[in-house]
């Protein structure tokens, strides 16, 4: 793989620019697949490594409600997406960072709790499985801002377990959810019906490496991996979170939709974004994090290549400042295929 080293920006890490292709409405939540390099590191995801031997569980000698140990027998490097859920065990949990974890290892990695009133010590040795959703971008963006937050004090990679209780249940309350033990899985299971209806609608594209998700008109995140095969296994996972989302904003619906331009923009502006910290990863690889230009995320690489990469808009990054996202605009509806 040829990589730019006169550059500390994100593009470097890719072959070629990411291109996007014909974008898809389902009422205020726009999608547009994304396509990248031919891809060179061989690796799985959680779900397709299950049926090889991989297994995420509690730490052996003792739980915490921030570690899961992830021991990989399948033969072949696994990788974990940020903000993917994992059900089971004493609490459900969501992956903080990414990760890539080689054959024959067991890697201790960092999660935030998504059920506060549930520890069942008595299944402390159950498997956990993958969830049917991994986390809204709502909530990955601000476990990405609490992450950075740490990491520019000093400390570890780690978001502020008492603030993501506080989002998964506000995400109950918005999506009027009965949980009896904080489950953010059961405000999800509130709206599944909704959920699965939106994914039925936005099919993953042959060749397709990720997404970029639009909520009135405004961006909302940027998905994207190295591996078609990997991307497919996690698409639904990812578009039932884009879609908790637009639900929960259905009532401010704006007469608006997001241009192709504005799009193709945020992915531009999330290659060319400077690289602020960088450091060894919880597995393989290292991790880089950005914010710059309106934007800021994270990504994960290997050797050389972008792996993964999560890119949210600012706070301002939706309204039209120069060197930011452009604002939402409506575009013409020939350039839609809707729902």
């Amino acid at each position: 793989m040829s990589q730019a080293t006169t550059t500390n920006n994100v593009e470097q890490f890719l072959a070629e620019p990411l291109k996007l292709g014909e974008p898809t409405t389902i009422g205020n939540l726009e999608l547009w697949p994304l396509f990248g390099p031919e891809p060179t590191l061989q690796y799985l995801s959680f779900a397709q490594g299950r049926e090889k031997g991989v297994r995420i569980g509690e730490l052996e000698d003792g739980a915490s409600v921030n570690d899961l140990v992830v021991e990989n027998r399948s033969g072949e490097i696994v990788f974990l997406y940020e903000g993917e859920e994992v059900l089971g065990a004493q609490q459900n949990r969501t992956l903080d960072v990414s990760v890539l974890v080689a054959p024959g290892l067991k890697v201790r990695v960092p999660v935030s709790c998504m059920e506060a009133g549930r520890w069942e010590g008595h299944r402390h040795a159950e498997e956990m499985r993958p969830a049917p959703q991994t986390a809204n971008p709502r909530m990955r963006r601000a476990k990405a801002s609490q992450i950075r937050e740490r990491i520019g004090a000093g400390l570890p990679a780690r978001a502020n377990q008492a603030a993501v209780w506080e989002e998964v249940a506000a995400e109950a309350v918005t999506h009027d959810a009965d949980s009896p033990t904080g489950a953010l899985h059961d405000t999800y299971e509130r709206r599944r019906g909704d959920l699965q209806e939106i994914c039925a609608a936005v099919p993953v594209a042959e060749g397709q490496v990720g997404s970029i998700a639009a909520i009135n008109g405004r961006m909302s995140v940027l998905d994207c991996l190295s591996r078609a095969d990997v991307y497919a296994s996690l698409h639904r996972r990812l578009v039932q979170g884009y879609a908790l989302d637009s639900l929960a904003d259905e009532a401010d619906q704006l007469e608006a939709e997001a241009e192709d331009s504005t799009a193709r923009g945020f992915a531009l502006l999330a290659q060319d974004s400077e690289i602020a910290d960088r450091k060894p990863g919880t597995g393989l690889g290292e991790e880089v994090r950005f914010a710059a230009n309106g934007v800021s995320g994270s990504g994960l690489v290997h050797e050389g290549e972008l792996i993964q990469l999560s890119v949210f808009p600012d706070e301002d990054g939706n309204r039209g400042h120069s060197h930011a996202v452009p604002g939402g605009r409506v575009s013409r509806p020939s350039r839609r295929r809707n729902r």
